[in-house]
């Protein structure tokens, strides 16, 4: 079991942790965005145990598509606004899109403290400044 330091150490300095937590973290930022749900944002701050953690992730997780779609068109509808240069909106999806490697290296550390690792995901998500609303 390692240590809180040392899972902090490997999420935000190990390249596989530090890539898998920059897709979930975007993800989840553009989660955040569409859905206006900060309870997902709640219930990962609060996981007592990995379970708690994957279920939810899964409530995440499970409208993905839906998600990833609305994101492209509120950025083509310009309702949305990205901070950084992309080609197109159907490029978003690649970028805001998170895949079972990612979730399978941050279970992973969750494991040894599901707790820290969600609270520290859903504040770098919710203080994610790569979109924003323009209404």
């Amino acid at each position: 079991m390692s240590t809180p330091k040392g899972l902090l150490e490997r999420l935000l300095n190990e390249e596989d942790y530090k890539r898998a937590r920059e897709f979930v973290v975007r993800y989840l930022a553009a989660y955040k965005v569409i859905e206006q749900n900060l309870s997902l944002f709640d219930k990962l701050a609060r996981c007592r145990d990995v379970s708690e953690f994957i279920t939810a992730l899964y409530e995440g997780l499970r409208v993905k598509d839906r998600v990833l779609d609305r994101l492209v068109d509120e950025v083509a509808a310009g309702n949305i606004g990205v901070v950084f240069e992309h080609k197109d909106p159907s490029e978003l999806k690649r970028i805001f899109n998170v895949g079972h490697d990612h979730i399978e290296r941050i279970v992973e550390l969750a494991k040894d403290d599901p707790k820290l690792i969600g609270s520290l995901l859903s504040a770098l998500a919710l203080a994610y400044g790569g979109l924003y609303e323009k209404r």
